[in-house]
Protein backbone atom coordinates (compact mmCIF):
# COMPACT_ATOMS: atom_id res chain seq x y z
CA UNK A 1 0.00 0.00 0.00
CA UNK A 2 2.92 2.45 0.56
CA UNK A 3 3.89 2.41 -3.17
CA UNK A 4 0.18 3.67 -3.88
CA UNK A 5 0.03 6.62 -1.63
CA UNK A 6 3.75 7.35 -2.28
CA UNK A 7 2.51 7.40 -6.10
CA UNK A 8 -0.49 9.74 -5.41
CA UNK A 9 1.42 12.26 -2.98
CA UNK A 10 4.06 12.57 -5.63
CA UNK A 11 1.49 13.48 -8.47
CA UNK A 12 -0.47 15.88 -6.10
CA UNK A 13 3.01 17.52 -5.17
CA UNK A 14 3.54 17.88 -8.87
CA UNK A 15 0.54 19.31 -9.60
CA UNK A 16 0.84 21.88 -6.96
CA UNK A 17 4.43 22.63 -8.23
CA UNK A 18 2.93 23.22 -11.18
CA UNK A 19 0.23 25.86 -10.40
CA UNK A 20 -2.57 23.46 -9.36
CA UNK A 21 -4.25 25.51 -6.37
CA UNK A 22 -6.63 22.24 -5.03
CA UNK A 23 -5.63 18.85 -6.30
CA UNK A 24 -6.03 14.92 -5.65
CA UNK A 25 -5.35 11.89 -6.69
CA UNK A 26 -6.38 8.25 -6.67
CA UNK A 27 -3.73 5.31 -7.42
CA UNK A 28 -5.37 1.34 -7.45
CA UNK A 29 -3.89 -1.74 -8.39
CA UNK A 30 -6.82 -4.46 -8.88
CA UNK A 31 -7.30 -7.88 -10.67
CA UNK A 32 -10.68 -8.81 -12.12
CA UNK A 33 -11.83 -12.09 -13.02
CA UNK A 34 -14.63 -12.82 -15.40
CA UNK A 35 -16.33 -15.88 -16.62
CA UNK A 36 -18.94 -15.67 -19.29
CA UNK A 37 -22.04 -18.10 -19.64
CA UNK A 38 -23.90 -17.64 -23.53
CA UNK A 39 -26.66 -20.02 -24.47
CA UNK A 40 -26.08 -22.25 -22.23
CA UNK A 41 -22.42 -22.68 -23.41
CA UNK A 42 -18.91 -21.07 -21.65
CA UNK A 43 -18.27 -17.95 -24.08
CA UNK A 44 -15.37 -16.02 -22.44
CA UNK A 45 -12.87 -16.02 -19.79
CA UNK A 46 -11.16 -12.94 -18.90
CA UNK A 47 -8.28 -11.87 -16.56
CA UNK A 48 -7.29 -8.22 -16.06
CA UNK A 49 -4.51 -7.17 -13.89
CA UNK A 50 -4.34 -3.43 -14.14
CA UNK A 51 -2.24 -0.61 -11.93
CA UNK A 52 -3.54 2.80 -12.45
CA UNK A 53 -3.18 6.77 -11.30
CA UNK A 54 -6.15 9.16 -11.92
CA UNK A 55 -4.79 13.48 -11.09
CA UNK A 56 -7.65 16.23 -10.85
CA UNK A 57 -6.13 19.74 -10.56
CA UNK A 58 -8.37 22.85 -9.67
CA UNK A 59 -7.47 26.36 -11.02
CA UNK A 60 -9.81 29.29 -10.51
CA UNK A 61 -12.39 26.73 -10.41
CA UNK A 62 -11.20 25.59 -13.61
CA UNK A 63 -10.29 21.66 -13.48
CA UNK A 64 -7.97 19.42 -15.70
CA UNK A 65 -7.28 15.80 -15.29
CA UNK A 66 -4.74 13.05 -16.20
CA UNK A 67 -4.26 9.52 -15.78
CA UNK A 68 -1.68 6.63 -16.49
CA UNK A 69 -0.95 2.90 -16.59
CA UNK A 70 1.50 1.26 -14.59
CA UNK A 71 2.87 4.60 -13.18
CA UNK A 72 6.18 5.20 -11.86
CA UNK A 73 7.21 8.00 -9.95
CA UNK A 74 7.97 9.88 -12.85
CA UNK A 75 4.80 8.94 -14.93
CA UNK A 76 2.99 10.17 -11.99
CA UNK A 77 4.53 13.69 -12.13
CA UNK A 78 4.39 13.98 -15.37
CA UNK A 79 0.59 13.38 -14.80
CA UNK A 80 0.24 15.91 -12.36
CA UNK A 81 2.35 18.46 -14.24
CA UNK A 82 -0.12 17.70 -17.05
CA UNK A 83 -3.51 17.91 -14.52
CA UNK A 84 -2.00 21.12 -13.51
CA UNK A 85 -1.80 22.82 -17.34
CA UNK A 86 -5.10 21.71 -18.01
CA UNK A 87 -6.50 23.35 -15.31
CA UNK A 88 -4.79 26.51 -15.92
CA UNK A 89 -6.02 26.53 -19.36
CA UNK A 90 -9.86 25.97 -18.90
CA UNK A 91 -12.65 28.66 -17.63
CA UNK A 92 -12.85 29.00 -14.44
CA UNK A 93 -16.01 27.66 -12.41
CA UNK A 94 -17.38 29.87 -9.64
CA UNK A 95 -19.29 27.27 -7.88
CA UNK A 96 -16.33 25.46 -7.50
CA UNK A 97 -15.02 26.22 -3.56
CA UNK A 98 -12.25 24.04 -2.61
CA UNK A 99 -11.87 19.74 -1.83
CA UNK A 100 -12.34 18.40 1.15
CA UNK A 101 -10.29 18.97 4.27
CA UNK A 102 -8.92 15.38 6.19
CA UNK A 103 -10.77 14.29 8.64
CA UNK A 104 -10.25 11.06 10.39
CA UNK A 105 -11.70 7.52 8.54
CA UNK A 106 -12.97 4.72 10.82
CA UNK A 107 -12.51 1.22 9.74
CA UNK A 108 -15.02 -1.08 8.58
CA UNK A 109 -13.56 -5.42 8.92
CA UNK A 110 -14.01 -7.48 6.45
CA UNK A 111 -13.98 -5.35 3.10
CA UNK A 112 -11.28 -7.42 1.83
CA UNK A 113 -10.58 -11.59 2.12
CA UNK A 114 -7.58 -12.59 1.14
CA UNK A 115 -9.57 -15.96 0.26
CA UNK A 116 -10.94 -14.15 -2.55
CA UNK A 117 -7.98 -12.89 -3.82
CA UNK A 118 -6.73 -16.35 -3.51
CA UNK A 119 -9.42 -17.30 -6.08
CA UNK A 120 -8.50 -18.45 -9.63
CA UNK A 121 -10.20 -18.54 -12.95
CA UNK A 122 -10.81 -21.81 -12.86
CA UNK A 123 -12.80 -21.58 -9.83
CA UNK A 124 -15.12 -19.10 -11.81
CA UNK A 125 -15.31 -21.72 -14.49
CA UNK A 126 -16.14 -24.45 -11.66
CA UNK A 127 -19.33 -22.07 -10.60
CA UNK A 128 -20.31 -21.86 -14.23
CA UNK A 129 -20.89 -25.48 -15.10
CA UNK A 130 -22.15 -25.81 -11.75
CA UNK A 131 -24.72 -23.60 -12.69
CA UNK A 132 -25.16 -25.19 -16.35
CA UNK A 133 -25.78 -28.85 -14.45
CA UNK A 134 -28.16 -27.27 -11.89
CA UNK A 135 -30.31 -25.78 -14.54
CA UNK A 136 -30.46 -28.86 -16.49
CA UNK A 137 -31.11 -31.11 -13.75
CA UNK A 138 -34.39 -28.82 -13.31
CA UNK A 139 -35.32 -28.78 -17.18
CA UNK A 140 -33.21 -29.87 -19.33
CA UNK A 141 -33.88 -27.50 -21.99
CA UNK A 142 -33.29 -24.36 -19.80
CA UNK A 143 -31.24 -22.21 -21.57
CA UNK A 144 -28.72 -20.65 -19.15
CA UNK A 145 -26.94 -17.10 -19.52
CA UNK A 146 -25.08 -14.70 -17.08
CA UNK A 147 -21.62 -15.81 -14.94
CA UNK A 148 -18.86 -14.60 -12.73
CA UNK A 149 -17.00 -11.61 -11.64
CA UNK A 150 -14.58 -11.32 -9.32
CA UNK A 151 -12.67 -7.88 -8.31
CA UNK A 152 -10.41 -7.21 -5.44
CA UNK A 153 -7.59 -4.47 -5.21
CA UNK A 154 -6.28 -1.54 -3.03
CA UNK A 155 -6.20 2.31 -3.05
CA UNK A 156 -4.48 5.42 -2.21
CA UNK A 157 -6.51 8.28 -1.95
CA UNK A 158 -4.22 12.08 -1.78
CA UNK A 159 -4.97 15.53 -1.94
CA UNK A 160 -3.15 18.55 -1.24
CA UNK A 161 -5.45 19.79 1.60
CA UNK A 162 -3.38 16.78 3.44
CA UNK A 163 -6.21 13.38 2.75
CA UNK A 164 -4.25 10.58 2.83
CA UNK A 165 -6.68 7.88 2.61
CA UNK A 166 -5.81 3.79 1.72
CA UNK A 167 -8.86 1.45 1.26
CA UNK A 168 -8.64 -2.46 0.07
CA UNK A 169 -11.71 -4.46 -1.42
CA UNK A 170 -13.29 -7.88 -2.77
CA UNK A 171 -16.11 -8.63 -4.08
CA UNK A 172 -17.65 -11.60 -5.78
CA UNK A 173 -21.05 -11.89 -7.61
CA UNK A 174 -22.61 -14.31 -9.62
CA UNK A 175 -25.70 -13.72 -11.62
CA UNK A 176 -27.67 -16.13 -13.98
CA UNK A 177 -31.05 -15.73 -16.44
CA UNK A 178 -32.98 -18.96 -17.13
CA UNK A 179 -35.32 -19.14 -20.04
CA UNK A 180 -37.49 -22.05 -20.32
CA UNK A 181 -39.75 -23.08 -23.87
CA UNK A 182 -42.34 -25.34 -23.78
CA UNK A 183 -44.21 -25.14 -26.79
CA UNK A 184 -45.08 -21.55 -27.45
CA UNK A 185 -44.76 -21.22 -24.06
CA UNK A 186 -41.56 -19.25 -22.76
CA UNK A 187 -40.65 -18.30 -19.36
CA UNK A 188 -37.86 -16.48 -17.83
CA UNK A 189 -36.07 -15.15 -14.86
CA UNK A 190 -32.81 -14.72 -12.84
CA UNK A 191 -31.21 -14.87 -9.78
CA UNK A 192 -28.11 -13.96 -8.12
CA UNK A 193 -25.72 -13.97 -4.81
CA UNK A 194 -22.74 -11.06 -4.26
CA UNK A 195 -20.77 -11.19 -1.26
CA UNK A 196 -17.42 -9.46 0.17
CA UNK A 197 -16.17 -13.08 1.81
CA UNK A 198 -16.01 -16.36 0.39
CA UNK A 199 -17.93 -17.31 3.61
CA UNK A 200 -20.58 -15.27 2.52
CA UNK A 201 -20.81 -16.27 -0.85
CA UNK A 202 -23.26 -19.05 -2.17
CA UNK A 203 -23.12 -19.71 -5.76
CA UNK A 204 -24.84 -23.01 -5.12
CA UNK A 205 -28.66 -23.13 -5.94
CA UNK A 206 -28.94 -19.85 -7.97
CA UNK A 207 -29.46 -21.12 -10.89
CA UNK A 208 -31.58 -23.68 -9.55
CA UNK A 209 -34.01 -20.96 -8.19
CA UNK A 210 -33.67 -18.82 -11.86
CA UNK A 211 -34.68 -21.89 -13.49
CA UNK A 212 -37.49 -22.84 -11.26
CA UNK A 213 -38.81 -19.25 -11.11
CA UNK A 214 -38.62 -19.53 -14.94
CA UNK A 215 -40.88 -22.79 -15.17
CA UNK A 216 -43.27 -20.96 -12.96
CA UNK A 217 -43.48 -18.14 -15.19
CA UNK A 218 -44.86 -20.52 -18.36
CA UNK A 219 -48.53 -20.08 -19.27
CA UNK A 220 -48.61 -16.36 -18.89
CA UNK A 221 -52.41 -14.57 -19.56
CA UNK A 222 -53.00 -10.93 -19.18
CA UNK A 223 -55.25 -9.36 -16.39
CA UNK A 224 -58.25 -7.22 -16.74
CA UNK A 225 -57.11 -3.28 -17.23
CA UNK A 226 -58.21 -1.15 -14.05
CA UNK A 227 -56.99 -0.09 -10.74
CA UNK A 228 -55.80 -2.70 -8.66
CA UNK A 229 -53.34 -3.01 -5.54
CA UNK A 230 -50.22 -4.08 -6.42
CA UNK A 231 -47.28 -5.69 -4.04
CA UNK A 232 -43.85 -5.05 -5.04
CA UNK A 233 -41.53 -7.94 -4.36
CA UNK A 234 -37.95 -7.70 -2.40
CA UNK A 235 -36.27 -6.71 -6.15
CA UNK A 236 -38.91 -4.79 -7.48
CA UNK A 237 -39.84 -2.77 -4.36
CA UNK A 238 -35.54 -2.11 -4.28
CA UNK A 239 -35.98 -0.98 -7.69
CA UNK A 240 -38.70 1.63 -6.47
CA UNK A 241 -36.69 2.85 -3.40
CA UNK A 242 -33.30 3.03 -5.42
CA UNK A 243 -35.17 5.64 -8.03
CA UNK A 244 -36.40 7.82 -4.76
CA UNK A 245 -32.82 8.10 -3.70
CA UNK A 246 -31.52 8.38 -6.87
CA UNK A 247 -33.23 11.42 -7.39
CA UNK A 248 -32.09 13.05 -4.22
CA UNK A 249 -28.95 13.78 -6.35
CA UNK A 250 -27.82 16.99 -5.20
CA UNK A 251 -26.02 17.79 -8.75
CA UNK A 252 -29.36 16.82 -10.38
CA UNK A 253 -31.04 19.02 -8.23
CA UNK A 254 -28.99 22.26 -9.03
CA UNK A 255 -29.67 21.56 -12.44
CA UNK A 256 -32.89 21.17 -11.91
CA UNK A 257 -33.19 18.03 -13.43
CA UNK A 258 -35.01 16.16 -10.52
CA UNK A 259 -38.66 15.51 -9.48
CA UNK A 260 -37.12 16.26 -5.98
CA UNK A 261 -36.60 19.86 -6.59
CA UNK A 262 -37.76 21.70 -3.72
CA UNK A 263 -38.60 18.36 -1.95
CA UNK A 264 -35.33 18.05 0.81
CA UNK A 265 -37.40 17.96 4.42
CA UNK A 266 -40.59 17.19 2.37
CA UNK A 267 -42.93 13.93 2.62
CA UNK A 268 -42.24 12.15 -1.05
CA UNK A 269 -43.64 8.68 -0.30
CA UNK A 270 -46.15 7.21 2.67
CA UNK A 271 -45.60 7.14 6.40
CA UNK A 272 -44.57 3.11 5.77
CA UNK A 273 -41.40 3.88 4.44
CA UNK A 274 -38.12 4.27 6.13
CA UNK A 275 -34.91 3.88 4.47
CA UNK A 276 -31.51 3.86 6.40
CA UNK A 277 -28.07 4.03 5.01
CA UNK A 278 -25.81 2.31 6.84
CA UNK A 279 -22.03 1.90 5.37
CA UNK A 280 -20.22 0.74 8.06
CA UNK A 281 -21.66 -3.15 8.00
CA UNK A 282 -19.01 -5.51 8.47
CA UNK A 283 -18.23 -7.24 5.23
CA UNK A 284 -21.09 -5.43 3.42
CA UNK A 285 -21.26 -4.97 -0.34
CA UNK A 286 -21.62 -1.46 -0.61
CA UNK A 287 -19.75 -0.53 2.69
CA UNK A 288 -17.17 2.16 2.88
CA UNK A 289 -15.24 3.80 5.48
CA UNK A 290 -15.16 7.62 3.54
CA UNK A 291 -16.78 8.43 -0.07
CA UNK A 292 -14.68 8.50 -3.05
CA UNK A 293 -13.18 11.91 -2.25
CA UNK A 294 -12.09 10.45 1.72
CA UNK A 295 -14.98 12.51 3.42
CA UNK A 296 -15.58 10.26 6.41
CA UNK A 297 -19.16 8.00 5.47
CA UNK A 298 -21.67 8.51 8.17
CA UNK A 299 -24.75 6.21 8.93
CA UNK A 300 -28.03 8.28 8.36
CA UNK A 301 -31.81 7.91 7.78
CA UNK A 302 -32.35 9.05 4.16
CA UNK A 303 -36.71 8.57 4.41
CA UNK A 304 -37.59 8.89 7.79
CA UNK A 305 -41.51 8.06 7.53
CA UNK A 306 -41.68 8.91 4.14
CA UNK A 307 -39.76 12.55 4.93
CA UNK A 308 -36.52 13.16 2.90
CA UNK A 309 -34.18 13.95 5.30
CA UNK A 310 -31.73 15.27 2.86
CA UNK A 311 -30.18 15.64 -0.59
CA UNK A 312 -26.94 13.57 -1.17
CA UNK A 313 -23.90 15.50 -1.39
CA UNK A 314 -20.11 15.20 -2.79
CA UNK A 315 -18.29 18.04 -1.98
CA UNK A 316 -18.57 20.51 -4.65
CA UNK A 317 -22.74 20.43 -4.90
CA UNK A 318 -22.29 20.91 -0.58
CA UNK A 319 -20.18 24.04 -1.25
CA UNK A 320 -22.03 25.48 -3.93
CA UNK A 321 -25.54 25.11 -1.71
CA UNK A 322 -23.91 26.27 1.14
CA UNK A 323 -24.54 22.94 3.43
CA UNK A 324 -22.83 20.16 4.75
CA UNK A 325 -21.38 17.65 2.75
CA UNK A 326 -23.29 14.34 3.32
CA UNK A 327 -20.30 12.20 2.11
CA UNK A 328 -21.87 10.57 -1.34
CA UNK A 329 -19.04 11.21 -3.79
CA UNK A 330 -18.64 8.08 -5.27
CA UNK A 331 -15.70 7.22 -7.63
CA UNK A 332 -15.79 3.46 -9.44
CA UNK A 333 -12.15 3.73 -10.78
CA UNK A 334 -8.67 5.42 -10.27
CA UNK A 335 -9.58 7.67 -13.81
CA UNK A 336 -13.45 7.90 -13.59
CA UNK A 337 -15.30 10.75 -12.76
CA UNK A 338 -17.25 11.20 -9.83
CA UNK A 339 -20.37 10.80 -9.27
CA UNK A 340 -22.79 10.39 -6.29
CA UNK A 341 -24.67 7.55 -4.61
CA UNK A 342 -25.37 5.97 -1.10
CA UNK A 343 -23.74 2.82 0.34
CA UNK A 344 -26.02 0.12 2.22
CA UNK A 345 -29.23 0.87 2.25
CA UNK A 346 -31.66 -0.60 4.40
CA UNK A 347 -35.43 -0.43 3.83
CA UNK A 348 -37.17 -1.09 7.53
CA UNK A 349 -39.08 -4.18 7.59
CA UNK A 350 -43.06 -3.58 8.81
CA UNK A 351 -45.17 -6.19 10.94
CA UNK A 352 -46.56 -8.82 8.62
CA UNK A 353 -45.30 -11.24 5.72
CA UNK A 354 -45.54 -10.85 2.20
CA UNK A 355 -47.75 -13.86 2.25
CA UNK A 356 -49.96 -11.90 4.30
CA UNK A 357 -49.59 -8.66 2.73
CA UNK A 358 -51.17 -10.87 -0.80
CA UNK A 359 -54.02 -12.95 1.58
CA UNK A 360 -55.80 -9.13 2.35
CA UNK A 361 -56.30 -8.93 -1.59
CA UNK A 362 -59.33 -9.86 -3.53
CA UNK A 363 -57.66 -8.73 -7.25
CA UNK A 364 -54.48 -7.39 -7.56
CA UNK A 365 -51.03 -7.90 -9.24
CA UNK A 366 -47.79 -9.18 -7.67
CA UNK A 367 -44.38 -8.03 -9.08
CA UNK A 368 -41.42 -10.44 -8.37
CA UNK A 369 -39.11 -8.04 -9.96
CA UNK A 370 -39.28 -5.23 -12.42
CA UNK A 371 -37.56 -2.21 -13.38
CA UNK A 372 -39.47 0.83 -11.96
CA UNK A 373 -36.91 3.80 -13.33
CA UNK A 374 -38.96 6.78 -13.82
CA UNK A 375 -38.46 9.90 -16.29
CA UNK A 376 -36.05 11.78 -13.84
CA UNK A 377 -37.55 15.57 -14.39
CA UNK A 378 -40.84 14.68 -14.31
CA UNK A 379 -41.10 11.36 -12.27
CA UNK A 380 -43.56 10.15 -14.55
CA UNK A 381 -43.31 6.31 -14.95
CA UNK A 382 -44.18 3.91 -17.18
CA UNK A 383 -42.72 -0.35 -16.59
CA UNK A 384 -43.32 -3.36 -18.07
CA UNK A 385 -44.49 -6.58 -15.91
CA UNK A 386 -42.00 -9.23 -17.48
CA UNK A 387 -42.26 -10.82 -14.07
CA UNK A 388 -45.67 -10.75 -12.55
CA UNK A 389 -48.69 -13.23 -11.48
CA UNK A 390 -52.16 -12.66 -11.05
CA UNK A 391 -53.49 -12.08 -7.78
CA UNK A 392 -56.95 -13.54 -6.40
CA UNK A 393 -58.70 -14.08 -3.62
CA UNK A 394 -55.56 -13.88 -1.94
CA UNK A 395 -53.64 -16.16 -3.36
CA UNK A 396 -50.80 -16.11 -6.69
CA UNK A 397 -52.77 -17.75 -9.72
CA UNK A 398 -51.55 -17.15 -12.90
CA UNK A 399 -48.37 -15.62 -14.13
CA UNK A 400 -49.16 -12.25 -16.46
CA UNK A 401 -48.00 -11.09 -19.75
CA UNK A 402 -49.07 -7.99 -22.26
CA UNK A 403 -49.62 -6.25 -18.94
CA UNK A 404 -47.87 -2.49 -17.74
CA UNK A 405 -48.07 0.00 -14.60
CA UNK A 406 -48.07 3.64 -14.89
CA UNK A 407 -48.55 6.52 -13.16
CA UNK A 408 -45.84 8.94 -11.29
CA UNK A 409 -43.69 7.35 -9.18
CA UNK A 410 -44.22 10.11 -6.14
CA UNK A 411 -47.73 9.13 -6.56
CA UNK A 412 -47.18 5.42 -5.94
CA UNK A 413 -44.93 5.85 -3.06
CA UNK A 414 -47.26 7.60 -1.66
CA UNK A 415 -49.81 4.51 -1.90
CA UNK A 416 -47.25 2.79 -0.42
CA UNK A 417 -49.72 1.12 2.65
CA UNK A 418 -47.74 -1.72 3.85
CA UNK A 419 -44.25 -2.74 3.91
CA UNK A 420 -43.78 -7.16 4.57
CA UNK A 421 -41.62 -8.03 7.50
CA UNK A 422 -39.93 -10.67 5.60
CA UNK A 423 -36.89 -9.76 3.23
CA UNK A 424 -34.94 -10.72 0.84
CA UNK A 425 -31.12 -9.98 2.47
CA UNK A 426 -27.92 -9.57 0.77
CA UNK A 427 -24.60 -8.35 2.82
CA UNK A 428 -25.39 -4.98 3.56
CA UNK A 429 -28.54 -4.95 2.21
CA UNK A 430 -32.11 -5.49 3.05
CA UNK A 431 -35.07 -5.46 0.77
CA UNK A 432 -38.64 -6.23 1.80
CA UNK A 433 -41.65 -6.38 -0.34
CA UNK A 434 -44.23 -3.63 -0.16
CA UNK A 435 -47.76 -3.31 -1.04
CA UNK A 436 -49.55 -0.71 -3.37
CA UNK A 437 -52.65 0.70 -3.20
CA UNK A 438 -55.01 1.30 -6.28
CA UNK A 439 -52.21 1.26 -9.10
CA UNK A 440 -53.13 2.06 -12.59
CA UNK A 441 -52.49 -1.71 -14.37
CA UNK A 442 -53.21 -1.65 -17.91
CA UNK A 443 -52.95 -5.25 -19.96
CA UNK A 444 -54.52 -7.10 -23.02
CA UNK A 445 -57.75 -8.60 -20.78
Amino acid sequence: MSDLIDLAEAAVAAARRAGAEWTDTVCANYRDIAVGVEKSSLRECETAREMGLGVRAYFRGGRGTASCLSPTLAEARRCGREAAAMARATHGDPDFIALPDPAPVPTVPDLFDEKVAGLSAAQAVDWCRGALAEARSVAPEAVLSGGVHMTWGRRALASSTGMRVLTEWSRLGLSFFAVVRRGEEVGAFHDFDTARRLEDFVPEGVAEKATRAAIGFLGARPLPTGKMPVVLGPLAADSLVMTLLGAANAESIQRNRSFLVGKEGQTIASQHLTVREEPFIPAGVSSMPADGEGVPKTPRTLLDRGVLTTYLHNSYTANKAGVPNTAHAMRSGYGAGLGIGPSNILTQPGDRTEEELIAEIEEGLYIKDASLSADGISGDLSATVDFGYKIEKGKLTHPVEATMIGGNVLDLAARLDAVSSDYRAEPGRIMPSVRLSMVQVSSGG
